[in-house]
């Protein structure tokens, strides 16, 4: 009888220059200096520019404490200067290490603690206290066009490019640092795999998270000769707007996580004779619904990307016109998978079990952390990370994400330990008892924090959690209750909690119903009163539009700045017409 064929599955095999990401970029302004690279704050910038001014940015840099193999932390509003901030810091030889301004306080501390940055660079004036170089929006290039625009400086090809820090179940962040010959091999992969033959340029979006490891995409674009159009925050938060902006700069090329591709494909992304060419999705599990509709979708290519903050952005692909459901597909060049038992032995091609990556994909290390690189990163034979990702091989090689072998969660991209929030819950005064966990499923999942208070309430320590934690991480609800259930051996029954998504309906009136249905379905919810405030029970930004959106096509005239004012079911249904609470729910 034959051996069960094993599940490992290789990448193509490709040479790897030795040179640093931003040398890339270089090489491409040599090529093409005139050639326009990047259109942010309203203005073009071509090749040459943009390698002219991250270079004087570079020797600022260098001047202000900056030294090669140091990390340079970033907190940039979304300006141009949020792309010449890490090509300067690739310059400087120095580690590139990304903070949104909009973290709270404490985070951004915490993570530059443990990173110890050697300088600290922005343009928002309300951090110009804890940075070490303050860029004006306005006068920027006054403040650096006197220094030396030589690109002689650049980073080690063999060292790391920047630190990214991610959710952690210990309840603090941990820094993942990624090398540049990572991002190197991610640009082989994007250019063997998306790259047009003949060097025609394409005009590419970029609506990602500065602080988001997807966010490395469009930039690796960019030192293929491509137009990087940034999307400023105002538009990529409204995907209607985002839809308009697309259309206006007539782009080719959308990455964003399934919930916000969808949510933009309902305002019309693939209407009319401007739309996109190629649509890119990663950060989470694409649904069924979604996978279908774009592989309907006439004249589109559509890929699905799979990977770990600790695998450089993505680690397989797979073209939704490859297969009917989902699947995360095969591995990028020059990386492995494996699908292992609990004895890191490979399992047969069909059976489920923990998926393994090798390869150059790899991050160097977690920062100043390293038990942990050695236990998630050192596997024999060969250097390997254990993603934590149930998977499945299926006999053309292709994988299908099968979930979680922990209670790591993705919400709206981001990767989320529950363990962190708790930690962060149990941190704040008049909490005795925590236990957070996720509920729901694709776009409606959120965090649900079950609390025992000594004092206040379940809405105060929502409040107090929004000081200390990003928004990501907050829970869409804290439920106070008398005491934690405990099974029989006296530990938390998780099982036992009551779900905020279960409980019975209340009575509504007819315009207040109207707007509860979009609530309940966009929410995943039915516990939804007059008083449900949308933002309260999960709602972000991409939710808000869409429910927008359903409202009016209910025959409800209502914008996306009406959700963002009247937050509540009550308030919402004001704006209901006479006769509309008839309409179609």
């Amino acid at each position: 009888m034959p051996e069960p064929r094993l599940s490992i599955v290789d990448g193509v095999n490709r040479r790897l220059p030795r040179t640093s990401w931003s040398a890339l970029i270089e090489r491409r302004a040599a090529l093409s200096p005139q050639r326009v690279a990047l259109v942010a704050d309203g203005a073009a910038w071509t090749f040459s520019e943009l390698t002219r001014w991250s270079a004087r940015l570079a020797r600022l840099l260098r001047a202000s404490g900056a030294r090669p193999g140091s990390v340079a932390a970033c907190a940039m509003s979304r300006s141009a200067l949020a792309v010449l901030a890490p090509l300067a810091v690739a310059k400087a030889g120095a580690v590139y290490l990304p903070v949104d301004p909009a973290w709270p306080g404490e985070r951004v501390a915490t993570i530059l603690a443990e990173a110890r940055p050697s300088v600290f660079l922005t343009d928002v004036p309300r951090l110009g206290r804890q940075a070490d170089v303050v860029l004006t929006p306005d006068g920027w290039q006054a403040q650096i066009s006197p220094y030396d625009a030589d690109p002689g400086l650049d980073g080690s090809s063999d060292g790391p490019a920047y630190v990214l820090y991610t959710s952690g179940s210990t309840g603090l962040p941990k820094g993942v640092v990624v090398g540049h010959r990572s991002l190197v091999n991610l640009y082989g992969e994007l250019a063997a795999r998306f790259f047009p033959p003949g060097g025609k340029a394409r005009r590419v979006a970029h609506g990602l998270p500065l602080a988001f490891d997807a966010s490395w995409d469009p930039l690796l674009w960019l030192a293929g000769g491509h137009e990087v159009h940034l999307v400023p925050d105002e538009v990529r938060a409204d995907p209607e707007r985002y839809v308009r902006f697309i259309r206006d700069h007539r782009l080719s090329v959308v990455e964003a996580v399934p919930a916000h591709m969808a949510a933009m494909l309902d305002t019309g992304l693939l209407t009319g004779d401007e739309r996109p060419e190629l649509l890119l999705m990663g950060g989470e599990a694409i649904g069924r619904e979604l996978w279908s509709r774009l592989r309907a979708a006439p004249g589109l290519t559509a890929v699905n990307l799979y990977g770990p903050t600790e695998c450089t952005v993505f680690t397989t692909a797979c073209p939704l016109a490859d297969r009917d459901t989902p699947a995360i597909g095969r591995p990028i060049g020059n990386t492995g998978v494996r699908v292992v038992d609990a004895a890191l032995r490979p399992v047969p091609v069909g059976e489920p079990g923990e998926l393994v990556v090798t390869g150059a994909c790899l991050a160097l290390e977690y920062f100043g952390r390293p038990e942990l690189t050695a236990d998630r990163f050192g596997i024999a034979p060969h250097r390997a990370y254990r993603t934590g990702d149930l998977c499945r091989c299926l006999p053309d090689g292709r994988l299908e994400w099968l979930g979680r072998l922990d209670d790591q969660v993705k919400i709206r991209g981001y990767r989320v330990e529950p363990g962190e929030v708790e930690h962060a819950t149990l941190a704040l005064p008049g909490v005795r008892q925590a236990v957070v966990r996720a509920e729901g499923a694709g776009s409606t999942l959120r965090l649900v924090a079950y609390v025992v208070l000594d004092r206040g309430t379940g809405e105060d320590v929502r409040t107090r959690l929004r000081h200390v934690l990003p928004d990501h991480l907050v829970p869409s609800a804290v439920i106070a209750l008398d005491a934690l259930p405990l099974g029989p051996h006296g530990k938390i029954d998780r099982s036992a909690l009551p779900s905020i998504a279960r409980t019975p309906r209340p009575v509504l009136t007819a315009p207040e119903e109207l707007v509860a249905a979009p609530f309940r379905d966009l929410l995943g919810i039915l516990d939804v009163h007059a008083h449900s405030d949308f933002f309260a029970l999960g709602g972000h930004s991409l939710s808000a539009a869409a429910l927008a959106g359903r409202l009016r096509a209910r025959g409800v005239p209502c914008s996306l700045r009406d959700v963002l004012r009247r937050r509540t079911v009550a308030r919402l249904a004001e704006l209901v017409p006479i006769g509309a609470e008839g309409a179609k729910r």
